[in-house]
């Protein structure tokens, strides 16, 4: 916060409030203060006074507002302002006051939230008239180079007449001929613009007026529907996914007309430089419905008010506002989602090191997933599991690989469009492992027409690893390669197969390992299966001495001790040969029965090499595949 300064705007000049106005009750809380009804002294007439202390607490946000009132009150559709004063106090230091005209009506979010407790709602020409009241009110601050950044329904207020009126200026930024842009993060999360939140990450990037036009969309979805969309999400989580979601629709957009559903999609066209302005606005067919009706339209949202006050409801809510480039006036709660740190700085690790500790190897940032090596077996990845997390809101469990495929997967087929899921980490950080579970669920939620294209889906990534993992010094199941893996759905969501592109395969471990490494899997299954079967006579491989394309690794008397004493290798050559099977391998392709030879590690037999074809890649194109891509470590 900056430090306030007198001089700023005269304060030595302003009067004392006291002599003009008294208190009668508190009506509610600002950002910077309370608001209070008061009764002027002279002739009885009510206002709204927005008592700012102490006034080291404040900023030039107030000066701003200061600045607009004074000059852009003389609209119908923005709060009139009858003065500032300043009243002084030795004990709890100076207050400013802030003397608005007493829109007693309420907001538009209150009204709207007493409407739903009554199972009522809002009819569209009222809405129409709200939204219409609101655009006058915006078109005359655009006109002025002025952009409220705060539209939302706690700052639309109501006269008990039927009155509409812009309030809260202390975010509101002026644009000048020299600057027609701003770039400043400012607002309340679930009503900022695409533009406005990148502001945050791209200092280079700017808004200009039409993020106005965003909120006021989002507020005409709170007027149907009660809420902003997202607002079930922490107000931080929100302005991560703004950005990254489609623009939002009413909730059910069949119950409204088809010119309110435009209106709305007109307002929240994500691409700022293609969204209307608030001008070309007033002329749509949904805002023209309450042209000419100033008499009828006023009278029934009176009407309604004054229903609600003899009703007694106060629903009232609050969403802060934030400006992320000064302070986040927000509650922290870090839980499970890292973005929830009000400071991002070591307490992350110490944070990551007490999940880990409780073996909570899943943390949130975001959209992203964390994912810490246990390196241990966690009972967590069952069906039952899978069912856990199958459609549920991510809130609902704790952080989870399965919650990532799960979001992946209804993003595809809700909107009809590819999805991808990238993992990355350095070696020994569980990257293959993770990509077996995302592929599990995937199989999972595809319900794959028979058993047997499931099986061929899961078998598919360890007989790869097969041919391309290695043990390394600080790995013993290392790939050796960056893998792509595409898996096919129909457009309702059915898996039908899968494929995987490996690229940068280090192919030169074929001829040459490092000290202390050894060659790809494949090899070593291979011998160890076949000295088990007593079958490397028959293939005229030697059984006292390593195989030629193993003998690198740190001399042969260990790799012999390995292959006859574990039973490992021999278990995993088994299982390859059961991969083959399974994803349409015949008998004929796994040996070469006419010789009675197979493609070895260990010797050139003397017959004519038998040439191994690359594996099939299983399923067939789709128009909307469900993407994971892996990289190599």
């Amino acid at each position: 916060m900056y430090p306030y300064k007198y001089s700023m705007m005269g304060m030595e000049n302003l009067g004392d409030p006291s002599a003009n106005w008294d208190i009668v009750e508190t009506i509610g809380k600002g950002t910077y203060g309370k608001v209070y009804r008061v009764t002027n002294k002279t002739d009885g007439s009510q206002a709204a006074v927005k008592v700012l202390d102490p006034i080291n607490d404040v900023d030039e946000e107030i000066e701003a507002e200061y600045n607009i009132l004074r000059s852009l009150s003389n609209h119908p559709n923005v709060v009139k302002f009858f003065g500032m004063f300043y009243k002084s106090d030795k004990l709890s230091g100076g207050q400013l006051w802030l003397v608005l005209e007493l829109c007693n009506g309420g907001s538009v979010t209150e009204l709207i939230k007493g409407l739903l407790v009554r199972g009522q709602r809002l009819l569209e020409p009222v809405i129409s008239y709200i939204l219409c009241s609101a655009l006058l009110g915006l078109q005359h601050l655009h006109n002025n180079r002025i952009i409220h950044r705060d539209v939302k329904g706690n700052n639309i207020l109501l006269t008990t007449e039927g009155g509409v009126k812009l309030v809260d200026f202390g975010v509101s930024a002026q644009l000048t001929s020299a600057r027609l842009r701003r770039n400043t993060s400012v607002g309340t999360p679930f009503w900022m613009a695409p533009e406005v939140i990148a502001c945050e990450q791209q200092y280079d990037y700017s808004y200009d007026a039409r993020c106005d036009v965003w909120s006021l969309g989002i507020t005409a979805i709170e007027l149907a529907d009660g809420d902003p969309p997202l607002a079930e999400l922490h107000p931080v989580k929100a302005l991560f996914k703004i950005p990254r979601n489609p623009s939002p629709t009413l909730r059910n957009p069949e119950q409204w007309c088809r010119s309110f559903c435009h209106f709305i999609g007109q307002c929240l066209i994500k691409d700022f430089e293609a969204r209307p302005s608030v001008t070309h606005l007033l002329e749509h067919p949904f805002i023209k419905q309450a042209h000419g009706k100033d008499v009828a339209l006023p009278q029934q949202l009176a009407a309604l008010i004054q229903e609600q006050q003899d009703l007694g409801c106060k629903t009232k809510t609050k969403h802060e506002r934030i400006n992320t480039r000064k302070t986040l006036i927000i509650e922290s709660s870090p839980d499970d989602d890292l973005v929830n740190l009000e400071f991002l700085d070591e307490i992350i690790i110490s944070h990551l090191q007490k999940r880990y500790d409780e073996l909570q190897v899943y943390t949130y940032v975001g959209d992203i997933l964390i994912a810490l090596n246990p390196f241990q077996n966690l009972s967590i990845y069952s069906p039952q599991f899978s069912k856990l997390y199958h459609g549920v809101k991510r809130a609902d469990n704790p952080p989870h690989i399965f919650a990532t495929a799960d979001a992946a997967y209804r993003g595809m087929v809700t909107f009809c469009k590819d999805q991808c899921i990238i993992i990355s980490g350095e070696s020994g950080a569980g990257k293959t492992e993770s990509a077996h579970l995302i592929v599990q669920h995937l199989t999972f939620l595809g319900k794959a027409n028979n058993r047997t294209l499931r099986e061929k889906i899961l078998q598919v990534n360890p007989l790869v690893e097969a041919f391309g993992n290695a043990c390394t010094a600080i790995n013993d199941n290392s790939s050796r390669f960056g893998k792509y893996l595409e898996m096919k759905f129909t457009p309702t969501g059915a898996v039908i197969g899968a494929k995987i592109s490996e690229y940068l395969l280090e192919k030169s471990r074929v001829i040459k390992q490092a000290t202390g490494e050894k060659n790809f899997h494949i090899f070593y299954y291979i011998y160890a299966g076949l000295y088990h079967q007593d079958k490397l006579r028959t293939f005229r491989l030697p059984s006292r001495t390593p195989p030629r394309l193993g003998q690198q690794f740190n001399a042969f008397l260990r790799l012999m001790h390995d292959i006859v004493s574990s039973k490992l290798y021999a278990e995993q050559f088994d299982a390859i040969q059961e991969c083959f099977r399974n994803i349409g391998f015949t008998e004929e392709v796994l040996q070469y029965r006419g010789s009675k030879t197979v493609w070895s590690p260990g010797a050139r037999p003397s017959s004519a090499p038998t040439r191994w074809t690359k594996p099939p890649t299983s399923g067939t194109p789709c128009p909307r595949p469900c993407t994971d891509a892996s990289s190599a470590g």
